[in-house]
Formats: structure tokens, sequence, C-alpha cells
């Protein structure tokens, strides 16, 4: 007896044996052969027909039917009779004389999962059989009712439907009994037998061949006519997975395109800019026509805004943008030079430079000009007044030593209590002010204007406040979690979290589409946990690029995701390539899908970036986590290596990401015309046109 193993060697031994199973190079023949047998069967049904001479080798069924007889039992032998009117063949119990009453299928015998061709079991069977003596059939009869009642007391009913998977190798179960291989032929059915496979055939769910799915039925595509045996064990053994991942993820979809279009309604549909004019209120106290500009969403959905607050991929929320931050920089430095404008008439004040403050029609209280200037460590404050605000009369926080408050306006915090009485002699105190803070636009603008104004440009309104400096706009249009530094955006889960949204309702119904189609499909051949992995990483390093190349277009979807499982195609049709027999054929034929998809990627709203690198991160995936055909032991250990390389291709690629878009970020002009061609003026500037960045 080999000597017991330590816990800790024993978790060892575990491990690496769960490892060599999930990138299925395990030495354990039966779980290796399963594996093999389950890609092949799915290639026979995805990427056309196989070679001829693969089709001999393994036996395979016919590209229109699938046998439902069992792999354990083989195939019927039969015995040339020459002498036999009528027929050619006779099955060995058939000839003269006595013989052994024969086993009847019963549903726990019968298998569902072979793929014996019908041309192999059904045509093979005898037309007629030879008419016996009336005291031989009574015989057989007799012999007949006696073997059923023994075989049905010995063994468990099993239910009449395949599973969705086989059941272990090594569990218990009843013995197996040598059954001759039958099938209830349409044409001449054997008198006598219970019409057991056709009731199957009623309840059975069709399995996917390997390289011959939905796609493959779509194209054509056939197995070779000769496939080694070896081959088509792997292919037999090979059971469908449940698509748990599929139906979530679009459950998960639907969900949140219904909630998010109730909650934040539906933008103007278009592909041009919808513009909106109205007379506002501004912050000097007249009436203005102003102009809000707003891109169409041809997606019939949420606007960009909304979209980047539910939680889209946008660069200037998931890191600190250096555009952005010199724009607020700017608007910083010229509100340091600011102070309170308050008008003659007493109509009120509001926060400006020199330039936008009458000099007939106001008093610009400008420190240490008015005597109004308070001290600061004995000497006259340099910046300042501020409306509404002074050192002076809050009481929380307090202006007091050590704490005194910093010369630098853009400094001060928002004060919270003040101690006042009607009136305090100051002028920018006892004046009505008229404008506040307000967050305009997804890059961090802000202005000093009436609430009327804020709510006709869709801002964010701070009555609380009453510098731009006291607030911190690009938390305001990220929404979602605070950032742990106001001054650095930091939501860099938005890589992934942007994969459930949907720019509208006809975005939603596309993913809806593809998933229940060509997802499905794929998760039934490599079961949920392996097509989760590609379509989650795929999708985040779709979004990465994205972030890198385009950083101030919001994008929603899983357009890198989709791509992804897209690029699994084409590594089961190259895995699958020495089986069928047209390859090229089929490898034309995604090419075309993919490239017009590419195409179709340089409309607005459709980020091709997220496409191409989606599309390359789920190549990589793939050749490490799908299953696999095997053509012999050099071909395992490629294997091996291939998961290996492709893994490390993968981290590669990811860490050249990350590092160009945290520490080197680069700017591309021209990386716009190819997710998006301008065919007007107006088709593809969108998001807060404004506030131009370049």
């Amino acid at each position: 007896n080999p000597p017991a193993l330590s816990l800790s060697e024993n978790v060892s031994v575990c491990g690496v044996r769960g490892t060599a199973d999930w990138f299925g190079v395990s030495k354990d023949g039966d779980a290796t052969q399963k594996w093999q047998r389950k890609s092949l069967r799915h290639c026979s049904l995805r990427y056309g027909k196989l070679k001829p001479q693969v089709i001999r080798e393994m036996d395979l069924p016919s590209q229109d039917n699938i046998s439902l007889t069992s792999t354990e039992t083989p195939p019927p032998l039969y015995i040339v009779d020459p002498l036999a009117r009528g027929r050619a063949f006779r099955m060995p119990e058939e000839v003269d004389g006595y013989s052994v009453p024969q086993t009847p299928i019963t549903p726990g015998a019968a298998s569902l999962c072979s793929f014996t061709s019908s041309r192999s079991g059904l045509n093979r069977l005898p037309r007629r059989r030879k008419r016996e003596s009336v005291a031989k059939m009574k015989m057989f009869d007799s012999a007949v009712k006696k073997k059923n009642i023994s075989t049905m007391n010995k063994q468990e009913n099993k239910p009449l439907e395949r599973g969705w998977r086989k059941a272990k190798e090594g569990t218990p179960g009843p013995p197996k009994v040598p059954l001759r291989q039958e099938v209830v032929s349409i044409n001449g059915q054997r008198r006598g037998q219970r019409i057991v496979v056709p009731v199957k055939k009623l309840f059975a769910r069709e399995k996917r061949p390997y390289g011959l799915g939905m796609v493959g039925k779509l194209t054509n595509r056939t197995y070779r006519k000769r496939i080694d045996s070896y081959i088509k064990r792997q292919i037999e053994d090979m059971d469908d997975h449940r698509p748990f991942f599929t139906y979530w993820i679009t459950f998960v979809h639907l969900l949140i395109t219904i909630l998010a279009v109730c909650i934040y309604g539906i933008a103007p549909v278009g592909f041009s800019q919808h513009e909106t004019v109205d007379s506002v209120l501004r912050n000097k106290g007249v009436y203005e026509n102003v102009k809000f500009v707003q891109q169409e969403n041809f997606w019939i959905g949420p606007s960009s805004e909304s979209l980047i607050h539910l939680g889209a991929k946008y660069s200037p929320c998931m890191r600190q943008d250096k555009q952005v931050h010199e724009l607020i920089k700017a608007k910083r430095a010229v509100e340091r030079n600011s102070a309170c404008c308050v008008r003659n008439d007493r109509s009120g004040c509001v926060q400006t430079s020199e330039e936008e403050c009458s000099s007939t029609l106001a008093v610009w209280v400008k420190w240490p000009k008015h005597s109004s200037t308070p001290q600061l460590n004995g000497k006259d404050r340099e910046y300042g007044s501020v409306c509404h605000q002074d050192p002076r009369i809050c009481l929380e926080p307090a202006s007091v030593s050590p704490h005194e408050w910093p010369d630098d306006i853009s400094k001060w915090p928002i004060c919270t209590r003040y101690n006042t009485g009607n009136h305090t002699n100051l002028p920018h105190i006892d004046c009505t002010i008229t404008g506040r803070p307000c967050c305009i636009g997804t890059k961090g603008r802000c202005e000093i204007t009436s609430r009327e104004y804020c709510d006709f440009m869709k801002g964010y309104f701070h009555e609380e406040a009453t510098l731009c400096s006291q607030v911190h706009c690009m938390d305001d249009v990220c929404g979602l979690l605070p950032f742990l530094n106001p001054e650095i955006p930091d939501q860099f889960y938005r890589l992934w979290l942007s994969l459930f949204l949907h720019a509208g309702i006809l975005h939603c119904l596309v993913s809806v589409a593809f998933q229940m189609t060509i997802l499905r499909d794929l998760e039934k051949l490599a079961g949920w946990l392996r097509i989760s992995i590609i379509y989650i990483i795929s999708g985040i390093t779709g979004n990465l690029a994205s972030a890198i190349f385009l950083p101030y277009r919001a994008e929603v979807g899983p357009a890198g995701s989709q791509f992804g499982i897209l690029a699994c195609l084409f590594v089961e049709l190259f895995q699958s390539w020495q089986i069928l027999a047209q390859p090229w054929r089929a490898f034309t034929k995604l090419l075309c899908v993919v490239l017009f998809l590419f195409a179709f990627g340089l409309l607005p709203w459709i980020d091709n970036f997220a496409h191409i690198c989606g599309f390359i991160s789920g190549f990589f995936l793939s050749f490490a986590f799908l299953p696999y055909i095997s053509f012999g032991r050099m071909d395992l250990y490629r294997k091996r290596c291939q998961i290996i390389v492709f893994l490390l291709v993968f981290v590669g690629l990811f860490s050249g990401l990350v590092v160009l878009f945290y520490v080197y970020p680069i700017k591309c002009e021209w990386c716009e015309l190819l997710t998006c061609i301008p065919f007007t003026d107006k088709f593809c500037e969108k998001y807060d046109l404004n506030a131009h960045l370049h």
C-alpha cells in the first residue's frame, strides 16, 4: 500500500490535479477523453462538414440525424446469408436453430449520448425476418418474458431523457448488461419489440457537436469523411452545460436598462445634436436667451451625462486626467482674483471678476482696496471679498489661531454657521446673493450662476457653497461612490461596471440577441465558469483600451465582451481545422461577419477600440480555457505550452494597457476616426460640446 499523505501534501496533489482538469491537460484518461470528445462534437455542428476519412474512421453520424443509441453497446454484427430470400444480412441470433433470448432495450440501458450514424445503425437492420415455426415462436416469447422480469427486478429505472451531465466515472450504479444495439427503423420495425427509442427521441435534447453549433448550421459546416476513432471517443464523451451565465447576464441587462430608462428618461432620438433655446434669469438679475446643446441618442435611452452618472466608462472619473485638471486649475486661478460685485440698487450680489462687474451700476468689493478689508497676522488680506462669507463672522469652522483661514480665498472652507444679526455693515454680507456654484457638463466646468440657469443646463447646483473652489464637480459628474481623495478620481471599477449598462433599448436588444444565440451556444460547450471569465475579462480589457485612446467619450455596453466571445469562434475553428472538410470556407465566413461588425463600429456610440482589444484578449484567453481536441501525445504537450504562452501574452497585454492608462497616458488625435467617421460636421461631436479640451 502507498504511504498515507500528509494534509499539506494531499492539498498540493488535489490542487495540481484540479488545475490540470481545469485546463484540460489531466493525465486521467477518462476525464481527458470526455473533455476532448465534447470539443469535437461541438465542432461538427458549428464549422461545417468534417473530412470524409475522419467520419469513416470514427463512424460519426450523418450531418442531419443523430442516433440515440448507447456508446457502450457495440454495433450489431451481421452474417452474410446468400441463401436468404429478400435480404442479404442476418443477425447472429437469426440463424437456424435454438437462439438465446435477447435482452430488451430498457430506459436504463439506453443512452442518449451516442453519435452512431443512422446510416450504420438504421439502414443496416434487416427489412424482413425469416418466418419461424409456431413452436419456436412460442418458446422465444416465453423466454423473452422471463428475461424481461429478471432484468427489470435487477436494474433500477433511469430517466428517459439524458441529463445535462454524464455520471461521474467510478460512481456506483446498476450492473451493465451487454446489449445488442437496436434502433427502431421507420421502414421496417421489429415485431414484438418495445417502442422505446422513438419515445426518447421526443424528449431528448439535441446535443451540440464540437465546432458545428448554431453558426455551423448557418454556414453549412460538416466533418471530414474520415476521423480517427480516438477523436471519435473525444466527441462522444462531451456533454452540454446549462447556460446559467447567459441567462443571468441577460436578465441583469434587461433589468438595469428598464430601470435606467424609467429613472433617467430618454434623451432626444437621432444622430445629430439637439438644441433647446429659452429665456432664463441669469446671475445679473436679467433674463437672457440661452441655448442648451445635447447629443441625440439613436439607441432610445438616457443622455450621456446620465450614463456617466450610472457608471459608464469615462476616463476623467477613473484617473486624474491632466487636461481636466488643468481646466479646473485655471478656473481656480481666475476665482482667486475675483471679488463680490454688489449692485447699487441693492437687488443682489454675485462673485465675479472685475471685467464682469459694471463700474456704474455696481461696486466691486475688492480687498485690500475696500475699507472692509480684514487682517491676517497683522496685515491686510490680499484676496477677497467673497459674497456671504467672511472669516470674521463664521463660527464653524472658526478662523482662529492656529487655524486661521488662508489669504487665498480658493482654499477657504464652506461656512456652516454664522454669527450675524440683521446688519453687519459689510456690503458683501448684507446683500442678497444671486449666484452660487453650478457644475455644468461632464468635464468639471463650474460657474457662479442662478439656480434657474443651472437647472436649464442640467447642472448640479450647490446651495451650501459660495465659491467653485469649494465644490468638486467631477464628484458630482461621476456619481457612484465618492472619491477617496476629492481631487483625484479613482473609480476604476467602471471598467467592469459599464459592461452591465446599455445606451438604450435598442442597444440592449442587440446584446440580448447576441447572448441568447452565440453566447449561450458556446456556454453549452465550455460551461458557465470558463465563458464568464472570457466574457468579463475581455470586456474589461476592451474598456481599458477605449479609456486610453478615447478618454472623453462615455461608452457603455459589453462590446469588448461580445467580440471576445466572437474570438472564441475563431479559436474553436482553429482547434478543429484538421477535421473539417472546408476549413477555409468557414474561416472566410467568420471573417466577413467580424469585419462587418467592425465597420458597424464606425458609427457614433459604438466603440471600435473596445471591439479590437476585446477580440484580442478573448482570442488569447480562449486558447487557454476552451475545450480542445488532441491528436496525440505531442499535441497534448503542445496544449500545455500553449496555455502558458497565451496566458503570459495576455498578462503582458493587460499590464501594458494599465501602464498606458495610469502611468504614461497618451494623446491620440486621429484615434477618433477609427471609432467614428464624421460624415457630417455634427455627426461625431458629443459629450459637453461647450467645453473643448483639445
